[in-house]
Parts: C-alpha cells; sequence; structure tokens
C-alpha cells in the first residue's frame, strides 16, 4: 500500500509533457505589429511551458499555403496550430487540417461572408477547428473614426463641413468590416463626409504615395483614418510635405500601437491609434493551454468576440507609457489569464488593462 502511495506522488511531481504550438505569422519578421504579436506569445508560451514554434508567411497566402504544406509533411506535425486564414486558400487550408487531425485556432475573421458560411462556425462543420480569436472589427473601425471626428471638432470650431478620407489595407472581409465602421460613424454625422476610401497594401510608402494624390484631389480634406498605423504615419509624412499640421489642420489615426505611433501621440504629431489585438496569439495560447488540460473553454453556437480594442491619443497616452518602449512581456504572468491556474475565474479577463498592471 505505501509502495502504491509513494508511486502516486511520484507521477504528480513529475513534470507535464510540453504542448507543441505552432503560430503561422501572417507577415514577415520584423513587421511593426506583427513582431510584436510574435513577441507577446512567446512570452506566454514561456509562462504555459508550450513548445512554441513560430513560422513566417511574409504576407501572402501562397506562401502561407506552402508553410502549411512542410507542417503537413512532417512526421512530428504540432499539438496545435495557430493562424490568420485567407479568403484564397482557407477551405483548401481547413480540409488538410481536417484530415490531418490537427486540432487549430484561427485570428481575426479576415476572410468574406460567402466563404464564411461554408465553412460555418468552429466545430459546426470542422471537428478540429476548435474556435477564433477576434474582436468587433466593425466597433473598432468606429472607435477610431469617432476620436478623430472629436478632435477635428475641437481644433476647428469654426468649421461647419470636414472631409474625411479613408486609407484602407486590402480587400478583405477584415478589412471591409473596419471600413463598414467608418463609414457607419461618418454617416452618424451631419458635419462630416467621407470622400473616398482607397487601398494602399498595408505599405507605408503606397499610402504616402496615395494619400499625396487624395490631397490633390481633395486639397480640403481635415480627417484621414487609416486601417494601420504604418500607413498612417505614411500619410503624415506626405501631409507634412505639403505643409499640413497634424492636429491643427489635419486629424490623422490608424490601429495597431506601433511604438512609432505611440510616441508620434505623445509628442503631439499622431491624433490616435485603436489596438490591443498584438494579443490575439497569446489569448490563443492560454485557451489551448485551458482546453489540452480538460477545461472547456471551446463552445458550439456560443462563438462571441474574445476581446475588444482600445483607443490611445493624446487624452490617456500617459497611461500606457510601458508600450512607448520595448515592453519587457516577461514582467507579465500568463498564468494569471488561465482558468486552469486561476480556478476562481469563471470567465476570460482578456482586456489590455489587466496586461497594463502587470507592466507598470
Amino acid at each position: 500500500m505505501n509502495k502504491i502511495i509513494m508511486l502516486f506522488f511520484i507521477v504528480l511531481t513529475l513534470p507535464t509533457q510540453a504542448i507543441n504550438v505552432t503560430f503561422i505569422n501572417p507577415s514577415y519578421k520584423g513587421s511593426p505589429f506583427w513582431q510584436q504579436v510574435s513577441e507577446v506569445a512567446i512570452a506566454a508560451a514561456n509562462d504555459l511551458n508550450i513548445n512554441f514554434n513560430i513560422v513566417y508567411s511574409d504576407g501572402h497566402r501562397l506562401y502561407q499555403k506552402e508553410e502549411f504544406n512542410k507542417i503537413l509533411a512532417q512526421n512530428n506535425k504540432p499539438d496545435y496550430i495557430i493562424f490568420l486564414p485567407y479568403d484564397g486558400t482557407a477551405l483548401e487550408t481547413f480540409n488538410k487540417l481536417e484530415q490531418a487531425k490537427i486540432p487549430f485556432i484561427t485570428l481575426e475573421r479576415s476572410i468574406f461572408p460567402e466563404l464564411r458560411k461554408k465553412l460555418g462556425e468552429p466545430r459546426q462543420h470542422y471537428k478540429y477547428w476548435l474556435g477564433e480569436i477576434y474582436h468587433d472589427t466593425k466597433k473598432a473601425g468606429r472607435l477610431l473614426a469617432k476620436a478623430l471626428m472629436k478632435a477635428s471638432k475641437r481644433s476647428l470650431i469654426n468649421k461647419k463641413h470636414y472631409t474625411a478620407v479613408g486609407i484602407s489595407g486590402d480587400i478583405s472581409g477584415h478589412s471591409n468590416k473596419r471600413n463598414a465602421g467608418l463609414r457607419l460613424e461618418i454617416d452618424r454625422d451631419n458635419y462630416f463626409s467621407l470622400a473616398q476610401i482607397v487601398n494602399a497594401r498595408w505599405d507605408r510608402g503606397i499610402a504616402e504615395q496615395v494619400f499625396t494624390g487624395l490631397l490633390r484631389r481633395y486639397p480640403d480634406v481635415h480627417l484621414v483614418w487609416a486601417s494601420s498605423d504604418t500607413m498612417a504615419l505614411g500619410v503624415i509624412s506626405a501631409a507634412k510635405k505639403q505643409g499640413r499640421v497634424v492636429n491643427k489642420d489635419l486629424f490623422v489615426g490608424g490601429f495597431d500601437w506601433t511604438v512609432e505611433a505611440l510616441i508620434a501621440i505623445k509628442n503631439d504629431q499622431y491624433t490616435a491609434s485603436v489596438g490591443g489585438h498584438f494579443m490575439q496569439t497569446a489569448w490563443a495560447l492560454i485557451k489551448i493551454y485551458d482546453h489540452h488540460n480538460g477545461k472547456q473553454v471551446f463552445f458550439n453556437n456560443l462563438n462571441k468576440p474574445t476581446y475588444q480594442l482600445k483607443l490611445i491619443n493624446t487624452d490617456n497616452i500617459d497611461n500606457y507609457t510601458p508600450l512607448l518602449f520595448r515592453p519587457n512581456w516577461g514582467k507579465v504572468n500568463f498564468q494569471r489569464f488561465s482558468l486552469s491556474k486561476q480556478p476562481q475565474l469563471t470567465n476570460y479577463q482578456f482586456d489590455f488593462s489587466n496586461v497594463l498592471v502587470q507592466l507598470k
């Protein structure tokens, strides 16, 4: 009997086998936003004893397809895969992962509604599609638009009409939803009109060129809403060359909370940035960890947004000082967000304010 008890305690004290997770980063190594996504996820994986592998697909669906083919050809396949699906390859990728019996989580709801109907909800048609990590993209688009409109009115108080333009990233379901948020907010205000939305392919140089042309077409533009900070900073470069002054006669904002953008907000050279979604892969790892340890964290027909984005502008930038420098994500204890590690939690607390407290 004593030998059985001793064996039981030995088993309890043995280290649990690490989970093997591969993240297919949709961008290139060093991308201002997606590199931060990877860095945060690495810190979370370290806290959760997850073997975490990152491969980069350089911003193209065909390169992502190649990476999937390499993974599926391996003898030792990952236990889980995290990725952002593309419209042109999502159906094929889902079918291959289902056939290989590899559980996967997707990010950001980036596909168009037509394809979405074919894929269904997680675990509806694909039982190995565990779930999604995403935010309300349209709501985020509205949040940025509202902040830029408010800043415009506050500074240009004698204006009776304001002209806005949008710089979109690409033609995708994700971009379309962000754009819809901009349109919805503009339509709600009689003082604003949306002249045009153009695509700049998430590229700073292209955004600068595009906005130079827009300024010739709409010289009285007051507001520029961009789908990324990188493109918005390109807009600012073009504006300065034309003698426009940000936060005086032009109000510019974007998404992602890149360090350069936040420093520009601090220096009153940028109006606003919406972000917090660089946490998304870390949140996915936590849900994978809990699922792997027997927690029911993925539910059929209860697929709600995992978290929401937040706005940073000149009014609250001082609250986000840790992000102005390269944050030490090792200071964040990601076990505090795990339902397995924190049995007193009944719901995930995936709010960036809870991360910021630890960074400070």
